[in-house]
């Protein structure tokens, strides 16, 4: 369903959750939608990059970063390799950088900002948790569908 509009989605639909408007563009695709994968991962991208090596039809990881900026979770080459594998974007309480390569790659990006540095590699994160940011709660199986007017979230796939 890349067909949609977040406005005509929320105007459909009582039984969803809207995101805070705190998230900026980036990467190649401004519409993107699919399942919710999560991940915890601050300050460390180590699971968001075990999670991107997984085959998917689709899907969009959402990372919390608990807002930290002090490095980025997401860089051009674990964008690629996402693109590849099948991801259709991210949602990240967090950081990228790469930012302008980003833009060229064919996904979906919505983050909080950009920051050059790299993050740590400590293998610390979390995966399949309830994740709460942006006054909504983003559950793993649940889906995401995300334009340039916001993000919304719903426990069953919309028409």
């Amino acid at each position: 369903m890349k067909d949609f509009a977040t406005a005509d989605l929320s105007d459909d639909n009582d039984n969803i959750q809207i995101c805070e408007g705190i998230f900026r563009p980036y990467g190649g695709c401004t519409k993107f939608m699919g399942m919710i994968r999560t991940v915890t991962a601050v300050e460390d991208n180590s699971y968001v990059k075990k999670l991107i090596e997984e085959k998917v039809d689709g899907d969009v990881m959402v990372i919390d970063g608990r807002g930290s900026m002090k490095c980025a979770l997401l860089g051009d080459m674990l964008a690629e390799k996402a693109c590849d594998n099948g991801w259709s974007g991210f949602i990240i309480n967090g950081c990228v950088r790469d930012s302008e390569i980003i833009n060229d790659i064919q996904i979906g990006v919505k983050a909080l900002n950009t920051m050059p540095k790299k993050s740590e590699k400590k293998d610390l994160g979390k995966f399949k948790d309830d994740l709460i940011f942006a006054g909504v709660t983003f559950k793993e199986g649940e889906y995401v569908y995300s334009d340039l007017d916001g993000i919304i979230v719903s426990s069953k796939k919309l028409d």
